[in-house]
């Protein structure tokens, strides 16, 4: 399964009502439509600068381990419903004992697409090769710095140059299984957005498949609190036009929001015309050791399909197809509003 295709044609669909016909037809036929986010460990290895692991209030909160055995009723209450399974979503699952397990289980049910969102520090050749070979389809490396001393200073424990080790050693997979892909997740702000200027002459020898640049979002009281992108604004049609030109050249998938002007600089909404989350509290389901899909949903009581029924959640999808824009916006924080450039 191509992974990015189905993300560009969901943006190629510019109607909210179709989307939400095919979402109904896929639920009433009981195919396959989640996204599952699954934070397995509540922890990290690093204290970046932009995320919540260096807010003091946030770490708290965030504890937790999903015990080994309850690995095979998460798999039975959604993997089957699942399209595409990211182990990791904001916290470090490297930290975790049992992603073989995870990939394990969802070999066993087919779920057709796993990527590992990872800063991977904690990754040794030997894993990699081990989560290759297991079904893991992409790795998705997250990086907030070009250089050396930015990609330290806002990646806090973190090495730079186990980093690029890393890339090596993914690099060397790839020439062995063909169908492995490598993905970077840069996190841009105002202090290290110029950097992209020299992404490829740094790392453009690892055969990285898909490129996402982010802006900065605010996800709590974090160390680095420049949320602003004013002093980039006028920059970015430039430096992001050079590097999508680059990305196309070496056949490099890119995503990346075409604006960057905010309508309030603490949350990630941009000025633009797509719609392209509005699916996204309908699709994304999002497990931790304290949470799974709902607030109202407890995976140990009841099944899926259970759920479903009790909450009335086929006639939920099916209304959606004839409401405005309007009052679905309150859901919307675009957070998937980028331009998909297939390479």
């Amino acid at each position: 399964m191509n992974f990015y295709k189905i993300l560009k044609a969901n943006q190629l669909i510019k109607n909210h009502r179709v989307k939400f016909l095919g979402l109904w037809l896929f639920n009433m036929l009981n195919k396959r439509y989640l996204s599952i986010q699954f934070d397995p460990v509540l922890a990290c290895n690093f204290k970046c600068k932009m995320c919540y692991f260096t807010d003091k209030e946030a770490l708290k909160k965030l504890k937790g381990i999903v015990k080994k055995e309850d690995l095979e009723l998460i798999a039975d209450r959604v993997f089957k419903n699942t399209l595409v399974l990211q182990i990791g979503c904001g916290a470090e699952p490297t930290l975790f004992k049992h992603n073989l397990e995870i990939l394990e289980l969802a070999k066993k049910y087919k779920v057709p697409y796993i990527k590992m969102v990872t800063n991977g520090n904690l990754l040794s050749k030997q894993d990699i090769e081990t989560y290759s070979n297991n079904g893991l389809n992409e790795i998705i490396l997250s990086m907030h710095g070009v250089h050396q001393s930015s990609y330290e200073n806002f990646m806090a424990r973190g090495s730079y140059e186990k980093f690029r080790e890393v890339l090596q050693y993914i690099t060397e997979e790839k020439a062995t299984n063909k169908d492995f892909k490598l993905r970077i997740n840069y996190t841009f702000n105002e202090d290290n957005f110029e950097e992209l200027n020299d992404f490829f002459e740094i790392f453009g020898n690892y055969k990285i498949d898909t490129i996402q640049l982010r802006p900065i979002d605010k996800i709590g009281n974090t160390e680095y609190n420049n949320f602003s992108l004013k002093k980039i604004e006028n920059r970015y049609a430039e430096v992001i036009g050079l590097f999508k030109a680059e990305a196309e050249k070496r056949g490099i998938n890119l995503l990346a929001p075409n604006k960057i002007i905010r309508e309030d600089v603490t949350i990630n909404t941009l000025k633009n015309k797509a719609d392209n989350s509005y699916l996204l509290h309908y699709v994304n389901c999002y497990i931790s050791p304290d949470y799974f899909w709902k607030d109202n949903y407890d995976f140990r009581q009841q099944s899926f399909s259970e759920w479903k029924k009790e909450n009335n959640w086929h006639a939920q999808l099916f209304r959606n197809i004839f409401i405005s824009k309007r009052k679905l916006q309150n859901l919307n924080r675009n957070i998937l509003n980028y331009t998909v450039d297939l390479n």
